[in-house]
This record gives C-alpha cells, structure tokens and sequence, in this order.
C-alpha cells in the first residue's frame, strides 16, 4: 500500500526521474580530486546550509583556521573557492592575473546584466568597455580640477543641509547617500536631484533594497532555478523588478540625452559616451544600448552605495572616538584654517586626515568579500585545480584584519599608519580596500576624493556629537549586501 503512490507513475516518468537522480549524484561527485580542501557537506545541496546561516565573514575565518588560505565549498553542482590572506590573493589576482580576472556565469551578472556593463562581463568585451568607459570619464573630468569642482559644489550643498538642522538630529544615512548620489548623477546624467525630490528617494530605496536582498541574489545565483518557483519565496522577482525599475529610469535618460545630443556641448558621462560612439562604428556591440545601460547602473550603483556606506562609517567612528576627532580638526586649522574649504592640494600635508580615511576603510570592510570572480579555465593554484565555472571569491576581510599585518586589528587606531615623525610609513598600502589587480574598483580615485573633501569639510565646521552621550550607536554593522553600519542618528554642532 505504501508503495502504490510510486506505481501510480508510469514508465516514461519514472526513467526520467531515475535518470535525473544518476545525474545528480553523478554531478554532486565530478569534481577532480585535487579541488582545495572543504567541510563535510550535505548531498546534492553541498554546503548551501552553511552559507544560509549567514555572517559569511566569521564562517570563513574559521574555515580558513581549519583549511587554510584556501579551500573551497561545494553550492549544488558548483564549486565556489574562497582565496583568504594578502600573499595568497596576491599570488591570485596579480601574478595570475589572466586567469582570475574573469567574471562568474551567475544570475546578476548573466540574467539581469546580460553579461553587459562593466562589473559583469569578461575576456575582451570586458577589457574595451571599460577601458572606454576610462576614457569617458577622463574626457569628462577624472582626474582633473573640474570634478574637484564638481564634488567641492555637492559638499556644500551638503553642509547646508547639515546646518538647517540647528544641532538637531540628522538622519546619517539619508543626507549622506543623497549628497553622494547626486555626485555620481552630475557625473553621470549632467544633473543633480533635490533632496526631498520624490522620483530620485524612490530610486534610493530601490538601490538600498538591491543590497538588503543580497542574500536572495546569492540563492539565485548557486541555484538559478528558484526563480521560476510560484510566489516568491526567496524574493527573487522582488530583485528582478527593483533592477528593472532602475534601468528604466536610466533608459530615459539615455533617450533623453539622445534627443538632446549637442557634440559641442558634452554635458556628462552620457554625453561623453554619445560622442565616442559617433568616432566608431554604431554597430560596434560595446556601444549598444543595454551594455551603455549597464555601465550607467554600475557606476551609479557602486559610485553611491560604497562611498555613503564608507562615510557613514567615518562619522560613527568619530562619534565613539572624540580624541580623533578632535586630532583631526586640529590638523585641518592648522593646514587649512576655517575661511576656506579643504582642497586636495592640501592633502599631502595631512598625514593624520589620511591615516583616519585609511583606518576607516580598513575598519568599516564594507565590502568584506569584494565582488566575485569566475573561473573561465581551469586554473592551477598552489598545486590545486580551480575547476573551469567556479566562483572564485577574495576575503578581503581576511586581509583588512590580519594580525600579522595590523597590530591589534579589531582596534580603531589612525596612528598605526604613521612613524615617529607623523609622516606615513606605507602601511596604509596594505589596506586592499577596493581590492586589487585587473578588477580593481574602477570609482577608487573619485571615491578617495569625495571621502577627503566631504569628511574634511564637515569636520572643519561642524562638531560631530551622539544624540546620546551615554548610549552610542552600535558599532555592530547590518546584515546586508555590503558591511553597513546600522541607521543611526548624530548631532553637528558649529565649530567656533
């Protein structure tokens, strides 16, 4: 009687059946035997229990305690390896650069970004696009005094802001990701937002919702299939529409810019990109439409969120550590004084103001496990195979907070970055915060930039205090797609 259940399918369907079990268990067990070391794991799911449990970050570092600086867990039918320490992503991202500079076949990057844009694709499309998008953004400004203009306009706007608050509680992560969205938007679109402007919030939210449901990306993309599933258990329709609702908007901004198309006048990266376009060939795929698109989305995306995420974490910092700030402020009279806003002429005379950005973005780890990179052969890597379609993922977190190289890491200490003399000493070299080799942070300089002259100008006015002096905000980030610390509210009080 058990049994009739079975009986009650036919032939056809239970060979089927039978044959996608042999597949699977055949598929569970293909790895050649010298991948890098892993746990136990589960059979068909692998390890994907484990990475369900969350806070990735400690889990790897006791992985590594048990396996090494590499090893590696298997997500279904795929393999994932985790590089961890600075010799070892080192060895991988610099001196093997041209097998680990490829980017993984997953559902962000081949389902929603279609292989397009700049963080998502690979091999020579990936070398001409970004090295086109280089190329615009230099044409329009990076490196060059006009976006120190560009960013010194924002910031001000920005201190207003703060001012009309009186002392009063101030929102961190509002006011700051708007300044700094609208940085990349002058940059990007020619045009800023208001802050109470309703569309452009809208489009914050949507942004700050790509990275709470992080998560879910990471399930869809070892597991690609749960996006066909009924409702939407794991929220993965819920990404597909805030990233389609994203690329619309800026869809309408490219056929905007289109219709308006002056080559005389180059008003942003769009503009920039419009008139390159014209030097080629129109058919030339690196100038379609959607990988035009995609390029936009990441560089409005990452150009944003990294960078508020980073200053947020600066002002909390100087919320819990008033003798740092202080120090700070001090420096800033004495290079700068107050009738003047800092420049970044004024940056190699601030050794302390740069130690304190360092320590920042050594500490925050917004980014602890940097973004992933793929496997397009297989690789040979300290005497073990990377099977060809692994995700291959650099601990970056592993670097920021190696004892060996940092003294004391899990403490926040700008002076471990400066001699006897108050100069720096090069340690702050170390600190691989917008990772390294081929895929490094393409926004690095224009981040850099904006942390210098926004925290530098809002500490040469304003002091930064807790809206409770006897219960700080916690220190304790948010579970999320990057590092972020928890929503938190601070008082800025005139400097005399």
């Amino acid at each position: 009687m058990e049994l009739d259940w079975l009986l009650s399918f036919d032939g056809v369907t239970v060979a089927i059946v039978a044959v996608l079990l042999v597949l699977l268990v055949s598929w569970s067990y293909r790895w050649p035997s010298n991948i890098p070391p892993s746990p136990p794991s589960y059979p068909f799911v692998g390890h994907i229990p484990l990475i369900l449990k969350g806070n990735l970050p400690k889990t790897y570092k006791g992985l590594r305690a048990q396996y090494g600086d590499v090893f590696c867990l298997k997500l279904g039918m795929r393999l994932s390896v985790i590089i961890n320490g600075p010799d070892a992503i080192r060895e991988a991202f610099i001196k093997q650069a041209d097998v680990f500079s490829d980017r993984p076949d997953n559902f962000i990057g081949s389902v929603l970004l279609k292989k397009k844009g700049i963080l998502a694709t690979s091999g020579e499309q990936w070398k001409r696009t970004r090295t086109l998008a280089m190329s615009t953004l230099r044409d329009f400004g990076f490196g060059k005094k006009s976006l120190e203009s560009r960013v010194l306009e924002e910031v001000e706007d920005f201190l207003g802001v703060i001012e009309d608050q009186n002392g009063k509680p101030c929102n961190a992560k509002n006011i700051i990701q708007i300044s700094i969205s609208n940085i990349i938007c002058s940059i990007v679109f020619g045009e800023r937002f208001e802050y109470n402007d309703k569309k452009f919030k809208n489009l914050m939210f949507l942004m700050n919702e790509l990275f709470r449901l992080n998560t879910a990306g990471g399930v869809a993309n070892v597991m690609p299939w749960v996006r066909h599933l009924p409702g939407d258990v794991f929220q993965v329709k819920e990404i597909i529409n805030n990233f389609q609702t994203l690329l619309n908007f800026i869809q309408e901004e490219i056929d905007e810019h289109k219709r308006t198309f002056d080559e005389d006048n180059i008003r942003d990266f769009i503009d920039a990109f419009l008139r390159q376009k014209t030097k080629h060939h129109s058919d030339d795929p690196v100038f379609e439409d959607f990988n035009v698109k995609a390029s936009v989305l990441n560089l409005f995306v990452a150009g944003t969120e990294t960078t508020s995420t980073t200053t947020r974490w600066a002002i909390l910092f100087l919320l819990h550590h008033k003798d740092v700030q202080d120090k700070l402020r001090q420096e800033i009279f004495t290079v700068v004084g107050s009738a003047r806003f800092p420049s970044l002429n004024d940056k190699p005379n601030m050794p302390y103001f740069q130690a304190f950005i360092t320590e920042v973005l050594r500490k925050g780890n917004i980014a602890p496990l940097g973004v992933p990179h793929g496997a397009g052969c297989d690789i040979k890597f300290r005497g073990m195979t990377i099977p060809k379609g692994s995700l291959i993922t650099a601990n970056l977190g592993s670097v920021l907070n190696d004892p060996d190289t940092f003294r004391d890491p899990e403490k926040f200490n700008p002076d471990r970055y400066l001699g006897e003399d108050g100069q720096l000493t090069g340690l702050e070299k170390s600190v691989m915060a917008f990772s390294l080799g081929r895929r490094v942070c393409l926004g690095e300089s224009l981040a850099r930039l904006e942390l210098f002259l926004i925290l530098t100008s809002l500490v040469q006015r304003f002091e930064l205090v807790p809206t409770d002096q006897d219960d700080l905000p916690t220190l304790l980030p948010r579970p999320g797609g990057s590092n972020a610390p928890c929503e938190f509210e601070f008082r800025a009080v005139k400097s005399n």
